[in-house]
């Protein structure tokens, strides 16, 4: 287990990424800035990580941090997506949850949102 910063649009979150060879992966690259985008209550942003045979599931649960194989992206749940039928998030298409992050319920509607997207820089936890 390994703790994370990330800054999502001026929001700073702390995530907690689990063991498996691809949060391993991840943390070799920071850190790391890109620009992101959000999906409902999702924020999701562009990672320069390829995984073979990824263990994907559909099912996530608010305050998951997430790897979408399609994107390929890291994806963070705040809450419900345009495929949510209650506040419970519903992924696009399958994702490998690779950790979890803490948030206060008003930290999505601060997110500074830009023309361009969200400015999003991940880094280790000091």
């Amino acid at each position: 287990m390994s703790n994370i910063r990330i800054n999502v649009g001026g929001v700073e979150i702390v995530g907690v990424l689990n063991s498996s060879p691809l949060a391993e992966k991840l943390l070799s690259l920071l850190p790391y800035e890109t620009i992101g985008e959000t999906w409902g209550r999702e924020v999701y942003f562009p990672v320069n990580l390829t995984v073979d045979n990824p263990d994907l599931e559909s099912d996530v649960k608010v305050g998951d941090i997430a790897y979408w194989p399609d994107g390929p992206d890291i994806c963070l749940f705040f809450g419900r997506t345009p495929k949510s039928t209650n506040d419970t998030p519903v992924v696009a298409s399958p994702v490998m949850v690779i950790g979890t992050f803490q948030f206060s319920p008003d930290d999505f509607d601060r997110i500074e949102r830009r023309r361009n997207g969200i400015l999003v820089s991940v880094g280790p936890a000091q």
